[in-house]
């Protein structure tokens, strides 16, 4: 939503990378994964920590597997954002 929060998705031969961010609120989005095509992937994380409201350093990096066309829920703290890399499997 123009003014509130971004979230951008862009390929690069089988790699797509994924960057959102917020305005000075904290929000919750889904995201769906469509986009990546059929089959499993490896999403690699860089996401807000608890404490990143006050601590712009405060992060999180995490792994997960998901199917194209499942939805992802991202968590950005105020002022913050997400980024993610997709692997196919």
């Amino acid at each position: 939503k123009i003014g509130d929060y971004a979230a951008v998705a862009r390929r690069k031969g089988e790699v797509w990378y994924v960057g959102a961010m917020t305005d000075w609120e904290a929000r919750e989005i889904e995201l769906p994964t469509a986009f990546l095509g059929e089959g499993e992937w490896t999403v690699e994380m860089v996401e807000d920590g608890v404490n990143a409201d006050r601590d712009a350093t405060d992060h999180v990096h995490r792994t997960a597997k998901v199917k194209a066309g499942e939805v992802l829920k991202i968590k950005m703290a105020p002022g913050g954002g997400w980024t993610a890399r997709f692997t196919r499997d």
